[in-house]
């Protein structure tokens, strides 16, 4: 076991993305399985109920100030909408870490992060 700490993955799930509330739950669920499998530790899970993009700004926010937080992982990237694609690249230069749950998990690819269309999934060298 490494006495390194495991950097923080902070959730971002979309209600409207999901077919009803158990969904969250198992969405938030399958954010702490890939946390976990990746050597991560899931922070605050935050979850947008409704379209303006509330939650979103307090995720980035969380982001901006916590020196912990290593980057996003959503459930799949139907839960960023593309005005938060643009937040997030133009975030710190688009060096804010997004990772995808779902289709490492189907793609059985271990923990190497999926590239999301032009969003920096690399973790680096650093484990």
């Amino acid at each position: 076991m490494s006495n390194h700490p495991r950097p923080v993955l902070l959730g971002y799930i979309r209600a409207d993305r999901l077919s009803n509330g158990t969904g969250i739950q198992r969405a938030e669920a399958e954010l702490a399985t890939f946390a976990h499998r990746e050597q991560f530790s899931l922070g605050t899970v935050y979850v947008e109920q409704g379209s303006p993009a509330g939650v979103f700004h307090a995720l980035m926010d969380e982001l901006a100030r916590d020196e912990a937080a290593w980057g996003l992982v959503v459930p799949d990237l139907r839960h960023l909408t593309v005005v938060e694609h643009l937040v997030l690249r133009r975030n710190d230069d688009g060096r804010t870490p997004v990772v995808v749950a779902s289709h490492l998990a189907a793609a059985g690819h271990g923990s190497h992060p999926v590239p999301d269309h032009g969003l920096q999934t690399n973790r680096g060298s650093s484990s």
